[in-house]
């Protein structure tokens, strides 16, 4: 049998986003940055946009961490990308709510996405106030860490 097997939960849209991130990079011009950050696992994901008259024209991410940190990146910039600003708050909302059953280190990688993105929107907000940040940072509550990484930490 030559069939190829594909896990159940590896769609066509997740493989797409896996080896075709969207958004990935930095983006020109953009006018909010933000940084979700994990201090313990030394990972992050900075978020770019640009917003003009309540839209989001466009959004960008980079990260360092794992590959469903960037498959994540990639698939919620692409629900919010051209969309009112209202709209995209509503979108993370949404997000996080269904990655809530996923394993811990998903749910991790996702905050660090949606933590990113609260942060970029953050620093437009002070920008638009007229005060001087290159980039606003919040460091996520859940660690990317998974508990065997955490152990074996320890025991080295």
């Amino acid at each position: 049998m030559n069939e190829e097997y594909t896990p159940k939960e590896l769609s066509d849209e997740i493989i797409d986003h896996m080896m075709n991130p969207k958004n990935y990079g930095q983006i020109e011009p953009s006018n909010g940055v933000g940084m979700g950050f994990d201090p313990k696992a030394q990972e992050f994901v900075i978020f770019y946009l640009h917003v003009k008259d309540d839209i989001l024209e466009n959004v960008g991410f980079g990260t360092n961490g794992c590959q469903d940190t960037v498959i994540l990146g990639s698939m919620f910039t692409e629900m919010i990308k051209g969309d009112a600003l209202p709209n995209a708050k509503r979108a993370a909302v949404l997000m996080k709510e269904q990655i809530a059953g996923a394993p811990s280190s998903q749910q991790a990688c996702a905050e660090m996405v949606l933590t990113s993105f609260d942060a970029a929107l953050l620093n437009y907000v002070h920008l638009q106030d007229g005060k001087e940040e290159p980039m606003y940072k919040i460091a996520i509550e859940q660690s990317c860490e998974t508990k065997e990484e955490e152990d074996e930490s320890v025991s080295n």
